[in-house]
């Protein structure tokens, strides 16, 4: 029997064994490598376990998706665009979600503030039609997308680089419900994709802070606890994957330092991640594999098991 090809970048992936012959038996639940609890030395990557969202907030966001977007259980995914200069594209439970996300990451000890000015910036409204002669608007309006992921039990995600061809820098993500342990691991084919205008812009450099480069076949698996909050940025955002393995449980370190780890049972977790589009991005309904090599493959692609695709 030929080995079985790898599943697509971006796929939805199950932890199963119906591929498997009646009389093997593996423990998926072993090959895990043990996941890290803080960020891992990744440029432009931000995760701090100790700040998490209000209780209350994320309990209160987790139910409005479930019985917003969820309620059938064929689906586990929806997307939202907003338009440029449309700053209430989205359910009020989201955008007070995004709120939250910003203030918390106020308090992040070490996210430079113009990287949590370039996240959040707000989105101004249109400017008036016609626009007085020469008082264009400074620069071009963004526009803002939502994708909202369900993941049961046993479920992940193939390892992606989120569409180099429709979103812009800079991704927030939200985990809500239960946690997960998600792989970054280096992006061979995107090395280098971040170029140097986005680098200026940024005030130079290669990412800024610690290495996070290093050799092929290099990576981390870092575990998301629920209620945190995920940045990528930069390098983090455009040479490195991430994906979510198909387990029923993880491997995570020792939470009082010692050297240990413990199993964490997964159980339903919602993702929320909020990204910009780039511009025309928001028009729906065009080739997402428009690339310069073809990798420009995502979560919001060819997503198997446990549902259907749905946009929004």
């Amino acid at each position: 029997m030929p080995p079985e090809s790898p599943p697509p970048q971006g796929a939805r992936t199950t932890a199963t064994a119906a591929a498997l012959p009646d009389n093997v038996n593996v423990d998926i639940t072993n090959t895990s490598a043990i996941s890290r609890r803080s960020a891992p030395p990744i440029p432009g990557l931000f995760m701090d376990p100790a700040l998490l969202l209000p209780t209350d907030l994320a309990d209160s966001a987790l139910r409005a998706c479930m019985s917003t977007f969820f309620a059938d259980a064929g689906i586990n995914q929806v997307m939202l665009f907003g338009r440029a200069g449309d700053a209430t594209a989205f359910p009020p439970f989201l955008s007070a979600l995004l709120d939250a996300a910003s203030e918390l990451l106020l308090r992040h000890p070490t996210l430079p503030r113009e990287t949590h000015a370039m996240l959040f910036a707000p989105t101004p409204p249109p400017p008036p039609p016609p626009p007085p002669e020469g008082h264009g608007h400074d620069g071009p309006l963004r526009a803002r997308q939502a994708i909202v992921n369900l993941y049961r039990p046993g479920e992940g995600i193939a390892p992606h680089v989120d569409l180099l061809n429709r979103f812009g820098d800079g991704i927030v993500g939200v985990s809500l419900g239960g946690g997960a342990s998600m792989r970054f691991a280096r992006a061979q084919a995107t090395r280098g994709r971040w170029d140097a205008d986005d680098a200026a812009a940024q005030g130079g450099g290669g990412g800024g802070g610690g290495g996070g480069g290093g050799g092929d076949g290099e990576f981390h698996e870092v575990w998301l606890p629920p209620r945190s909050v995920l940045v990528l940025t930069r390098e983090a955002r455009y040479e490195w994957t991430h994906g979510i393995a198909p387990r029923m449980r993880d491997k995570v370190e020792d939470a009082a330092g010692r050297d240990g780890w413990q199993w964490h049972e997964r159980g339903v977790r919602v993702s929320v991640t909020f990204r910009w589009l780039l511009p025309g991005a928001e028009i729906v309904g065009g080739s997402d594999t428009n690339s310069d090599d073809g990798m420009d493959c995502e979560m919001d692609a060819g997503r198997q098991g446990g549902g259907r695709n749905e946009k929004a």
